[in-house]
């Protein structure tokens, strides 16, 4: 009796702590590496340390609020003890992962520590904010443009030293990924009949379409790319003229990735022709 309660006491793993609940914030993750991949045009050691590096840092957020809640009281404190194990293993990994790069002589890719630095700030700025809306809309944004930083570290580590063309990667990556949350904000807003925010949308998207309309024109990212971003604006002008709930949220998700994954691979057509 005594061992079967105790076996029931022990803390158990649960898929909850360690995957984040956005499953469609994953593809604001493996769209930009695998554009930066095929941008760059090569496979190596040192891309795939970028992955298993910038994986390992998108996997800690979730074990990081399971933690920090279970201390606060907010949730199950045997899931405490799971996280902060798994948070020490991520972030060792993380490490290891950056040092591999450094070793293989990447060390360009400290670059990336000055946006990171920026985005970390920018992040913890919002979560301490006392408007709740405000608070999650501006932490999805930067966590958005956050992890499209594997665009341009995956192809520091294909080249081995940084060029113009990485920034101007994750510049495209980075509205892509923004303009995904305001879209999917909407259309969640939407199906649960809340007022949204339908005109930050359709702005975000005529500010988007217009600096990649004007970085184009002044030489830094190719004309091609502004077809995606258009389809991005004709998107939002349809979601603005009336209410778009979703009918099926599983099938939604898949879409979107698809429209990521379809933009992502325009992108990578234009650094080639």
């Amino acid at each position: 009796m005594t061992r079967t309660m105790e076996k029931k006491a022990q803390p158990r793993f649960r898929k909850q702590i360690l995957i984040p609940a956005e499953h469609g914030s994953w593809s604001w993750l493996f769209v930009p590496y695998l554009v930066g991949v095929g941008v760059a045009g090569t496979y190596s050691l040192a891309t795939f340390l970028v992955l298993v590096a910038g994986l390992s840092v998108f996997l800690m957020r979730q074990p990081g609020m399971v933690w920090s809640r279970a201390r606060a009281g907010r949730g199950r404190r045997s899931d405490g003890p799971i996280a902060a194990r798994l948070l020490v293993i991520l972030g060792l990994t993380a490490v290891l992962s950056l040092a591999g790069l450094l070793f293989l002589g990447v060390t360009d890719i400290l670059w990336l520590t000055i946006p990171t630095v920026v985005i970390v700030i920018l992040y913890l700025t919002a979560a301490v904010s006392r408007h709740t809306n405000a608070r999650v809309l501006w932490m999805e944004i930067v966590g958005a443009a956050g992890l499209a930083l594997m665009a341009p570290a995956v192809m520091i580590a294909a080249d081995g030293h940084i060029a113009p063309a990485a920034w101007s990667v994750y510049f495209l990556l980075a509205w892509q990924n923004i303009l995904s949350v305001f879209y999917v904000r909407q259309r969640i807003a939407d199906t649960h009949q809340r007022e949204g925010s339908r005109r930050l949308t359709l702005i975000g998207d005529m500010v988007g379409v217009t600096a990649v309309i004007a970085a184009a024109a002044l030489g830094y990212v190719p004309w091609l790319v502004v077809l995606p971003f258009f389809g991005f604006l004709l998107r939002a002008i349809w979601t603005y003229r009336q209410p778009r709930p979703i009918p099926v949220i599983k099938k939604f998700g898949f879409t979107e990735v698809a429209v990521q994954l379809i933009s992502g691979f325009v992108i990578v057509l234009s650094y080639w022709l």
